[in-house]
């Protein structure tokens, strides 16, 4: 009797373990066992959305998204291995061992990613149950040399890494879907209609305010000039002057060419600086023909003598921009009021980004906010102490050619789905920074720079220019290097109704030593070309 009642007892015991286990399946970890029956009957493929394309102005297209495929392999189902490792090495052309690794760790692996259809056939032709293919998209750039800096790059899973394809990453991305397949135990994969599947969405189109033409002209001449200068970078702007679009923007740099040197890098703007402390000195009633003593081309302040290039005798304040005199700032310098000529740097935008569409813009800054003593404040009139991005020279430049308005500069023209239009930029007008009187005689000034001074290099018979040379000494090690400058030129024409401004840097010549004779001649071939393609009326000669 004692015994039946121990065998009750272990059989009810062992009755309530098996249920038990069969309820904590069943009713607990249901969820798990599920996931793992579903992984073994069904397989889920992602489907990407297209990537938005990117468009010039004219709707010529810079970065397109292409069908493509990526083949993967699942060693598992392979009923031929050793064929297979043979197959795969001699169709991609990877090392035989670095297959034959993959397919002994019996893991899922791709084979290949962003491949034609013709290869995906060839993969397909193996008829290797363990060889399968998913929809993938390829990105072509239309001319990467010469957008590339500007349009940047995405990751191989079309993400953006760079450039415009990383700031409008979001809008540019499709929506991916999915599908789910039916998994056959010889690892065959079929559709199936009672599985739910997730249609992908495409990105939106970008259409920028860049000219692939202007873009081509000012790559071509500054990649002639890197050449012949032997120059470490070279960078350009076109600009339309009265709206603050980006008509071309190229950067050429020899160390890292994803790097956009227009508005990555700060620098010291040197004599390009000066047309600021023109338009201070006019706006506090200094007049442009009063005349100025040069002291033979060198001045002492505070124990620093400042040099001219050459005695340029007495000079007006015209002539003295014209002919880009250090020592005319000096005395300039000496009657200026400090603190209200550092507000108006600020005014033109200086030492704050111009938030154009492009991740990494410096800000530019001033070496001392306040309180610079009588040297820095001389040296500061002449660019340096200063430090700013092409762009946001050039931006200043663009206050003045537009009558006295500083605008935002912008790249985005309109952002497009399918054929609505999401987006659509306007001018934007930041604030007046000057009377359009003062931006007329500044404009004025500007053109005997490049009419009898050191900008006659960009001179072009029968069109008015304004622009201004700068030939900025590189700090190097705490000190101002004699042989490694930047040179730059800003300039716009026609003077009397400006439609294009075109800013050009050439970082470390090897050859020339000065913008007049390095980068004013780059500035008229370019200016030629935008007359020849808009048939602005001019003689060229």
């Amino acid at each position: 009797m004692k015994k039946i009642k121990v065998f009750n007892a272990l059989l009810f015991t062992l009755s309530l373990i098996f249920f038990g286990y069969i309820f904590f399946i069943q009713c607990i970890r249901y969820r798990y066992y599920q996931d793992i029956s579903r992984r073994a009957h069904q397989k889920k493929m992602i489907l990407y959305g297209a990537r938005g394309n990117i468009f010039d102005r004219n709707a010529v297209p810079l970065a397109l998204s292409e069908p493509c495929f990526s083949i993967f392999c699942t060693p598992l189902y392979s009923r031929n291995k050793e064929k297979l490792i043979r197959s795969i090495a001699q169709i991609s052309e990877r090392p035989w061992s670095e297959i034959k690794n993959l397919v002994e760790k019996k893991k899922f692996f791709w084979i290949e990613r962003k491949v034609s259809l013709k290869k995906r056939d060839e993969y397909l032709h193996l008829d290797d149950p363990s060889i399968g293919y998913t929809h993938d998209l390829n990105r072509i750039y239309n001319m990467p040399e010469i957008f590339g800096s500007l349009i940047g790059k995405c990751s191989i899973d079309n993400q953006g890494l760079e450039g415009l394809e990383l700031f409008f990453d979001e809008v540019l991305a499709g929506k991916s879907g999915f599908i789910i397949y039916q998994k056959e135990p010889d690892g065959d994969f079929f559709p199936y209609y009672r599985y739910p599947e997730k249609v992908p969405i495409p990105g939106r189109d970008l259409y920028l305010t860049i000219d692939f033409q202007f873009q081509t002209i000012l790559y071509s001449n500054l990649m002639a000039c890197l050449e012949n200068e032997q120059a470490r970078g070279a960078a350009g702007l076109i600009i339309n002057p009265k709206t603050g679009e980006i008509l071309a923007m190229v950067s050429i740099n020899a160390d890292i060419k994803e790097r956009n040197l227009t508005i990555c890098d700060e620098f010291e703007p040197g004599s390009t600086f000066k047309f600021l402390g023109l338009v201070y000195a006019l706006q506090t009633g200094i007049k442009e023909n009063e005349r100025f003593d040069t002291h033979g081309g060198k001045i002492t302040i505070a124990n620093h003598t400042i040099h001219d290039y050459k005695n340029l005798g007495t000079l007006t304040l015209r002539q003295a921009i014209a002919h880009s005199s250090n020592v005319v700032m000096v005395e300039l310098s000496k009657r200026f009021d400090q603190e209200s000529f550092l507000l108006l740097i600020k005014d033109f935008g200086f030492t704050q980004p111009t938030g154009i569409e492009l991740p990494g813009e410096a800000r530019g800054r001033l070496m001392k906010e306040k309180n610079l003593n009588d040297l820095e404040f001389a040296t500061l009139l002449f660019g340096q102490g200063i430090t700013c991005t092409l762009l946001q020279l050039a931006m200043a430049y663009q206050a003045v050619a537009n009558h006295g308005v500083l605008n935002k500069p912008y790249l985005i023209k309109k952002i497009m789905d399918r054929s609505r239009v999401l987006y659509q930029a306007k001018p934007l007008r930041i604030r007046r920074v000057m009377d359009e009187e003062i931006a007329r005689k500044v404009t004025d000034i500007l053109c005997s720079v490049v009419e009898e001074g050191s900008g006659i290099e960009a001179k072009i018979e029968g069109m008015k220019i304004a622009g201004k040379t700068g030939t900025a000494q590189k700090a190097i090690d705490g000190k101002y290097s004699n042989s490694a400058v930047i040179a730059t030129f800003i300039g716009y024409f026609p003077a009397e109704n400006p439609e294009y401004l075109v800013a050009l840097l050439v970082d470390e010549p090897k050859k020339g030593a000065w913008a007049g004779t390095i980068v004013a001649p780059v500035f008229k071939k370019v200016a030629q070309s935008i007359c020849q393609l808009t048939n602005l009326q001019y003689a060229i000669k």
